[in-house]
C-alpha cells in the first residue's frame, strides 16, 4: 500500500516561520524565487547519484565525481561573476545564472556514458557558482544596511526549505512509481530555474553595488583573517557534512538492505520538519554569542549524526534502518540550523561595507569548494566500503569541533542583527 506523505506544517506557519519584519517587498519577491529556486533543486538533488548509478550505469565513485566536477568551474564563476555584478547589476547575473542552469540541468536526461555526466556536471558547476554572489548582491541592494544580516540568514533559510519542499515533492513522485520518474524531476526543477529568471528579470529592479575607489577589491578580502578563517571552517563543514549528507547519504541508504527509493524522501522530510520548528529559534539562541563556539558545537552535533548513519548501515535494514536514519537526519538538522545561523551573518558583519560583495563571494567560494570536495571524496570511500564515508565524515567533524571549540571568541566578532 502506498503512503502518503504529509507537509508537516501548513503554509500560512511557513510564512511566520520566514518572517522578518520590515522587508521590502522586492525583497519579499526575491525570496520567493529563491524557494522555488531550490524546490526544483530538492526535487532532484537526493535522485541524482542514484539516477546516474542505477538508470545510466555509471559506477557510483564515477557518478559522484562527475557531480562533484561542477565545482570546479562554480568556484571560477563564482570570483568571476563579482566585477560582472558591478558591471552589468545583480539582476541580469542571477538571470543568466538561472538561465545557464536550466540548459544544464537539461542536459542530464542526455547522459548516457561516464564522460557526459561529466560535461554536464561542470557546466552546471558555472551557473550555481555565479549565482550565489549575484543574488547575495542582489539582495544586498533591495534591503537597507541595518537589515542585511538578516535578510541574508533568511535567504539561506528560505533555501533549505525550498530544498526540503522539494525533497518531499520528488519522493511523493518515486514513491507512486511515476514512469521515466528521474527525467521528469530533472525538466521539472529546469523548469523552475526559468521561472525564477523570469520572476527576478521583470518584478525586480537592477540595483548596482560599486565599490570606492582604493577599496582594495579581493586583494583587501582575502587579507583579512577571520575571513580566511571563516571561509576554511565553512568549506570543511561544507565538504563533511553538507556535500555528503545531501548528495551521497541517498546512495548509502538505496544500499542497506529493504531501503526503497520512495523511504529515502521520508528520511529528508524529517530534516524539512526540523529546520522549520528550530531554525528561527536557534538563529535567536546563538545571536551575541561566539562564532567559533557555536559551529563547534554544530560540528560535534554532525559527528553524532555520522556516527548514527555508520551504525545504521552495519546493523539494521529495512524499516528499522530508514527510522534509524530519520532519528540522524534530525540530529543533523540541528547542526545544519547552527551552521545557517552563523557563517553568512558572521560574513556580513566582519565585512567593510564597500567590500561585503567580496567577502560573501569567498564564503561562496568555499561552499563551493565544498562541494567541489565532499561528494568525490565520499563516493570514493563509499565505493571501497560504504561505512568509510560515514566514519571519515564523524571524524572530519570531531576534529574541526575540537579546533574551533579552543579558538574562544577571538576569530570573529560575533555577527549583529
Amino acid at each position: 500500500m502506498q503512503r502518503k506523505l504529509h507537509f508537516p506544517l501548513s503554509p500560512s506557519a511557513v510564512t511566520r516561520l520566514l518572517a522578518t519584519p520590515g522587508l521590502p517587498r522586492e525583497a519579499w519577491l526575491l525570496q520567493a524565487g529563491v524557494v522555488l529556486n531550490f524546490f526544483g533543486n530538492g526535487l532532484v538533488a537526493p535522485y541524482l547519484v542514484i539516477y546516474l548509478h542505477f538508470d545510466r550505469g555509471i559506477p557510483l565513485s564515477l557518478a559522484a565525481l562527475a557531480i562533484g566536477s561542477g565545482g570546479i568551474l562554480a568556484t571560477i564563476s563564482g570570483l568571476v561573476v563579482g566585477p560582472l555584478v558591478d558591471r552589468f547589476g545583480p539582476r541580469t547575473c542571477v538571470t543568466l545564472a538561472m538561465t545557464a542552469n536550466a540548459i544544464a540541468y537539461g542536459g542530464y536526461t542526455q547522459v548516457h556514458v561516464s564522460w557526459q555526466a561529466f560535461v554536464v556536471g561542470m557546466a552546471v558547476g558555472i551557473g550555481t557558482g555565479a549565482y550565489g554572489p549575484s543574488v547575495q548582491a542582489l539582495l544586498s541592494g533591495l534591503v537597507p544596511p541595518q537589515q542585511r544580516a538578516a535578510a541574508l540568514s533568511q535567504q539561506r533559510m528560505s533555501a533549505i526549505i525550498g530544498l526540503s519542499l522539494g525533497g518531499l515533492a520528488g519522493a511523493a513522485l518515486v514513491a507512486a512509481g511515476t514512469p521515466s520518474v528521474y527525467t521528469l524531476l530533472l525538466m521539472l526543477d529546469s523548469a523552475t530555474f526559468l521561472a525564477y529568471a523570469l520572476l527576478v528579470l521583470t518584478a525586480l529592479p537592477n540595483p548596482r553595488i560599486g565599490r570606492s575607489p582604493g577599496s582594495g577589491g579581493y586583494r583587501v578580502a582575502l587579507g583579512d583573517p577571520r575571513l580566511r578563517m571563516l571561509a576554511g571552517v565553512s568549506l570543511v563543514m561544507v565538504a563533511a557534512g553538507i556535500a555528503p549528507m545531501l548528495l551521497i547519504l541517498p546512495a548509502f541508504a538505496r544500499g542497506i538492505p529493504g531501503v526503497a527509493a520512495g523511504s529515502i524522501g521520508l528520511i529528508y522530510a524529517v530534516n524539512t520538519a526540523v529546520i522549520l520548528l528550530t531554525q528561527l529559534r536557534i538563529t535567536r539562541s546563538v545571536a551575541g554569542r561566539s562564532p567559533a563556539l557555536m559551529l563547534a558545537i554544530g560540528a560535534a552535533v554532525w559527528t553524532v549524526a555520522w556516527g548514527m548513519i555508520a551504525v545504521t548501515g552495519w546493523l539494521l535494514e529495512g524499516w528499522a534502518a530508514v527510522i534509524a536514519l530519520a532519528g540522524a537526519m534530525t540530529v543533523y538538522a540541528i547542526g545544519e540550523c547552527i551552521y545557517t545561523a552563523v557563517v553568512t551573518p558572521t560574513a556580513a558583519a566582519i565585512a567593510p561595507p564597500m567590500l561585503r560583495g567580496r567577502y560573501l563571494a569567498i564564503t561562496g567560494f568555499a561552499w563551493q569548494a565544498g562541494f567541489m570536495v565532499g561528494p568525490p571524496a565520499a563516493g570514493a570511500l563509499a565505493g571501497v566500503q560504504p561505512l568509510a564515508f560515514p566514519l571519515a565524515a564523524a571524524t572530519t567533524c570531531a576534529l574541526l569541533s575540537i579546533v574551533l571549540s579552543r579558538a574562544g571568541r577571538s576569530p570573529w566578532a560575533p555577527p549583529r542583527g
